[in-house]
């Protein structure tokens, strides 16, 4: 594992096998059954999977596995897929979810493609507060079995799109769901070295670090305003390059503590928000922008841009974040290269 993530990389050499998936299509006359993923080395499991472990056992037709690398990830689907599960519960953080994504649609271990469930194990638990069980890890893991036991409740099903992140220097694409540079990477970093290492976690380390850097932007303090030459180009007609302070690419619906930072009209998947170097007015945008509510100066002339895209090529100096994972700068600049990947489809409730 390393120091600023969740899953360490492996130097495994794997090459992809060829199939096609479609969404998961959730229906009471298809029976599920559930294999648990979980990473130990997850900011929510440091204490132990002793309760998960004693919660699996009151269902012994559950299967549970534990990684924590890329490579036991894709052993650990390979041996779901052999024995029939179809909803793969992920018990682990923001990079947890993002490894099992990438083993799961690079690799495609699944003839089909299951149902997941995300459990808050992680340090923020990000993208499982968007799309996945509410509460607690335990008490979301003890429903959860209760209802693919029994069927009964209220529970449903929301499809995201899951992004395909393409890095030269990288072995493989990474599939995720929060792409973040610039301020965002420094943030991220911030967090980790000061938050996270405190034991500050959920939403308030995000709310908080984010808290702080537009403080720190509205004051013009120099610390907090390192822009970062950035050339960005988008299918759906944006070409852009210039010094941006932050830049953003999602495919959630929402962030920490309910905040929607992107208001693009485009019909398609991937969430593009940009903020240049010296935006105007940032005080009101974000109060605004922190209630749902629109502002008045949220437009390229003040320095914001927000559009919704299939596919999004970047050229960065600095480095990024990818659902939490740190990718330093490179000397060389970062050519990123981020498409539509796939549909995914989770159990919420």
């Amino acid at each position: 594992m390393n120091k600023t993530g969740e899953y360490s990389r492996s130097s495994a050499t794997f090459k992809p096998e060829d199939s096609g998936y479609n969404a998961f299509k959730l229906s009471p006359n298809i029976p599920l059954r559930a294999g648990v993923i979980s990473n130990p080395s997850s900011g929510g499991n440091k204490k132990g999977l002793r309760e998960v472990n004693k919660i699996i056992s009151r269902h012994p037709q559950v299967l549970h596995l534990e990684a924590t690398t890329v490579t036991d990830t894709l052993t650990a689907l390979k041996e779901f897929a052999r024995n029939g599960i179809n909803l793969v519960v992920i018990n682990g953080g923001d990079g947890t979810v993002q490894t099992v994504l990438t083993a799961m649609f690079f690799w495609k271990p699944f003839k089909n493609i299951p149902l997941l469930a995300l459990l808050r194990g992680g340090t923020d638990s990000i993208i499982a507060r968007d799309s996945g069980l509410r509460g607690a890890r335990d008490q979301a893991l003890t429903r959860l079995l209760n209802w693919v036991s029994k069927r009964e409740g209220p529970w449903r099903m929301v499809q995201r799109t899951v992004m395909k992140a393409d890095v030269p220097a990288l072995d493989y694409p990474l599939y995720g769901m929060i792409f973040g540079a610039a301020v965002i990477y420094e943030a991220s970093e911030f967090c980790h070295r000061n938050l996270h290492a405190k034991g500050v976690g959920g939403e308030w380390a995000p709310g908080l670090t984010a808290a702080r850097y537009v403080l720190g932007v509205i004051r013009g303090e120099a610390t907090y305003r390192q822009a970062v030459p950035i050339s960005i180009r988008t299918d759906q007609g944006l070409n852009l390059k210039n010094d941006f302070l932050m830049v953003l690419i999602t495919t959630v619906d929402r962030l920490f503590f309910g905040l929607r930072p992107f208001w693009g009209v485009e019909k398609a998947p991937l969430h593009v928000t940009l903020i240049h170097d010296r935006p105007e007015h940032m005080a009101q945008v974000f109060s605004l922008l922190a209630f749902g509510k629109a502002s008045r100066y949220r437009k390229p002339e003040y320095g914001y841009f927000s559009h919704n895209a299939n596919e999004v090529r970047l050229q960065i100096s600095g480095g990024f974040a990818l659902d939490g994972q740190l990718h330093p700068p490179s000397s060389s600049g970062q050519h990123v290269v981020i498409t539509n990947g796939a549909p995914a489809s989770f159990l919420i409730g």
